[in-house]
């Protein structure tokens, strides 16, 4: 699942890089599409198959992953002029200023860093990137001196005790929070006597279809895992404080987790490694949460399903296990929460606890139960309202960071610009059949009826409303570089803009 996630990230940013350089549709593309499509077969990508098949997606999608990132090294070469500068691409329609690591090369940004070695063994190095527009991009200088700064974090190894601009908390024995208090909305998260980031472990043995259902009966088996083996601070600096926990799971594996936080935001990173080695057992990371709401939000592509959060029916008990994309979030109405991750697709929430699943150990078809290492993020994200709030675009900027290119490029403008926070573009890419012709995939994110103007592209001068096939239903009309679109909740519209 992670390297399906990564394809197609990959595969999203090889297309907008595509379309910026002006290049022709690439000849690779449909090729390197098939293969991701093909490894998204209903039993390959969940794992129901058998342990050959499961190695092979893995490879075809790593190598799917490597050529879509040269492929994109390639165009933006094309765009820069190849000096010591870096330039930042940014193919999201979100302004960001978010951190960038990147694996520490003895070359510094001019704004303050820090350099530590992270949860996979790497040495990396860590700095918020100035502002990049949306679907824009942006360049910094860098040299052979780090300039430092001021921590602004504390961390009371004694207590146990985090503070940054944005969170207060306390860790508790089990290394999860025992205490979590959002400054900015002076409001405390966790339940008392609850913990936030527990992991707990269930024998999962399904009475049918072993690596495809998680039984109810599971979910009654869940305990805490009580594996804590040490808590201990990794790097403390201007950009980020990252506290590193080691703990036991089950009887034979481990978990590894980077808990980051941030000066620039109140997200909280869970950068984990697990080295797994357990058969039919589930293993959870749980956030009991004082937030009353009856309904909780999944995210689904091009927008969301909200799912009840209780169980006063079979059809809501059945309910149990339920799918999500990047993020789910529990809100009241001027509070919430969300767990946003890179690559893991199943969660429960029962009243206010979110319990998203990390690992599994089924045997039938792939007897190796994913026996291995594997490598995930996941965070936490607490918000006022959700409809103001930033849960969707800091879900994107955790699964589609900057694109990094060598040398200097002076972007004119952003891509497209969209007048609505709300409406945000999916994906830019070439014309699968016409020359000359891009295409912009927008989608309504909150569930409201929306009216917004989106720009064209510099040197494009008409503007179509096209269907997913991409054949045009009707031409837009232009004014002032730009067209006007309604979105009614959650509708999706492709535009095909041509020369």
């Amino acid at each position: 699942k992670r390297t399906n996630r990564k394809c197609e990230v990959a595969l999203h940013d090889m297309d907008h890089m595509n379309v910026i350089t002006g290049s022709p549709k690439n000849e690779r593309t449909d090729d390197l599409y098939k293969v991701l499509l093909q490894n998204q077969f209903h039993d390959i990508l969940p794992g129901t198959c058998y342990t050959g098949v499961t190695q092979n997606a893995v490879r075809e999608n790593l190598e799917v992953i490597e050529e879509a990132a040269a492929i994109s090294a390639d165009y933006a070469s094309r765009l820069t002029d190849g000096s010591d500068v870096m330039t930042y691409f940014n193919t999201t329609s979100f302004e960001r200023d978010d951190v960038v690591v990147y694996a520490d090369n003895g070359k510094y940004p001019a704004c303050p860093s820090q350099t530590y070695v992270d949860v996979t063994g790497k040495k990396v190095t860590a700095f918020k990137c100035t502002y990049v527009d949306p679907l824009g991009s942006s360049w910094v200088e860098f040299s052979d001196v780090q300039k430092g700064g001021e921590a602004k974090f504390t961390y009371d190894e004694a207590s146990k005790t985090v503070e940054t601009p944005f969170i207060k908390a306390v860790f508790d024995d089990k290394g999860g929070f025992s205490y979590y208090y959002d400054k900015q909305h002076d409001r405390v998260l966790g339940k008392e006597g609850s913990s936030l980031n527990k992991l707990m472990i269930a024998e999962d043995v399904p009475n049918y279809w072993d690596n495809w259902d998680i039984d109810f009966e599971t979910m009654t088996k869940l305990h805490d895992n009580n594996g804590l083996v040490s808590l201990k601070l990794v790097s403390n600096g201007p950009v980020c404080l990252v506290i590193r926990a080691e703990h036991n799971v089950g009887r034979r594996s481990k978990l590894y987790q980077d808990i980051i936080f941030y000066a620039n935001t109140a997200r909280v990173d869970f950068h984990t490694v697990i080295d797994w080695k357990e058969k039919h057992t589930l293993l959870k990371a749980g956030f009991d949460m004082d937030i009353v709401s009856s309904t909780v939000k999944n995210e689904i592509q091009f927008g969301y399903i909200e799912r009840p959060t209780t169980r006063n029916s079979a059809l809501e008990a059945a309910k149990f296990e339920v799918c999500n994309h990047k993020w789910s979030d529990l809100s009241e109405a001027y509070f919430g929460a969300a767990i946003l991750n890179d690559c893991k697709y199943g969660i429960s929430v029962y009243d206010n606890d979110l319990c998203l699943t990390l690992h599994r150990g089924g045997t039938h078809p792939d007897v190796t139960g994913d026996e291995g290492v594997h490598e995930m993020t996941y965070s936490l994200y607490t918000h006022g309202s959700f409809d103001s709030s930033d849960t969707v675009k800091e879900a994107y900027l955790l699964n589609y960071p900057l694109v990094p290119a060598k040398g200097r490029y002076d972007s004119a403008s952003p891509f497209i610009s969209i007048s609505a926070p709300n409406v945000i573009c999916e994906a830019v890419k070439p014309a699968a059949e016409r020359e000359n012709a891009v295409v912009a995939r927008l989608y309504e994110s909150k569930r409201s009826k929306t009216k917004c103007r989106v720009s064209l592209p510099e040197g494009y001068n008409k503007a179509y409303r096209v269907n997913f096939l991409e054949d045009i239903k009707e031409e837009l009309a232009v004014e002032n570089g730009a067209v006007e679109l309604e979105f009614s909740a959650f509708k999706i519209i492709s535009l095909m803009f041509t020369k």
